[in-house]
């Protein structure tokens, strides 16, 4: 091998490996440290963009996991309310089938009726006062709610609870005016709200379903987010088990490098011991 001095060859190629085996170790040692094979864009572009779309569209998903279980609350709320009335209303059936019958004087007719107008009045405020986050439920002011339950901007990404408005005026069960002191008003009464009772259990089996629904919603967002939290971790985590082999690999070159350098910068005295001798 030649000998000269203008150009070491020899720790040029060195410096070389060096730097790029110093790059190699901190690469290994920044994965390592974050965990994450992908850091940046320049790691793996593809990648990132992937990881990126994955991680919104679980993120999309969970979220739309909690609109439905806070979905769940609210149909669970006016279910609870909805029940509360049915049992009212067979109390007032049951008061209407006893005034029915001509067997009570028109006083007992009136406690009777006294009985009855205040189950009535308590329907009234279990329909105007029952909410769920502020919102009304069962007075008709709210009709409807739609729940985002998916990551999209499409109808098959939401699903949407119906309520029945459950007043006892004419918008609602429409029993306002009944009244059991007297024997006809009490027959009446008993149409009525066997109407009223057969409405309550539509609206009912109406939020029964949507519950199911939403129930069902939640939990395909958990199977879907636990499958793309995978997939996200397959293409951006470390493996660390090539990772810790790779920080190895590049710390012996990086040693044997610094070694090889300090003999190559050694070459150029070679020539000056030439000249000596």
């Amino acid at each position: 091998m030649a000998i000269v001095i203008n150009t070491n060859v020899s720790a040029l190629l060195a410096q070389n490996y060096l730097t790029s085996n110093q790059a190699g170790l901190t690469k290994a040692m920044q994965r390592l440290s974050s965990g994450l094979r992908i850091n940046n864009a320049a790691d793996d572009p593809a990648g990132m963009a992937i990881a990126v779309s994955m991680g919104q569209t679980s993120s999309s998903l969970s979220q739309g996991a909690q609109n439905g279980l806070n979905g769940v609350s609210l149909v669970q709320t006016a279910q609870s309310a909805m029940n509360n009335i049915s049992n009212i209303l067979q109390q007032m059936s049951t008061l209407a089938s006893q005034a029915a019958t001509g067997t009570y004087s028109s006083t007992q007719l009136g406690n009777l009726n006294t009985t009855f107008q205040a189950l009535l009045d308590e329907i009234e405020r279990v329909a105007q006062s029952t909410q769920f986050n502020g919102i009304d439920l069962l007075n008709g002011t709210t009709s409807s709610i739609t729940i985002q339950v998916g990551a999209n901007n499409t109808s098959n990404d939401r699903l949407t609870i119906t309520l029945e408005e459950l007043t006892t005026g004419s918008s609602g069960l429409n029993i306002a005016s009944l009244d059991i002191s007297t024997n006809s008003g009490a027959q009446t009464a008993i149409d009525t709200l066997q109407t009223a009772v057969s409405s309550v259990t539509t609206a009912l089996a109406q939020v029964g379903a949507n519950e199911v629904n939403l129930t069902a919603a939640v939990s395909n967002n958990n199977a879907l987010v636990a499958s793309l939290d995978a997939a996200k971790s397959r293409v951006q985590d470390a493996d660390y088990a090539s990772e810790s082999s790779m920080l190895a690999k590049f710390n012996i070159l990086t040693q044997s490098n610094i070694a090889m350098l300090a003999q190559a910068n050694a070459l150029p005295g070679m020539a000056l011991q030439l000249l000596r001798s």
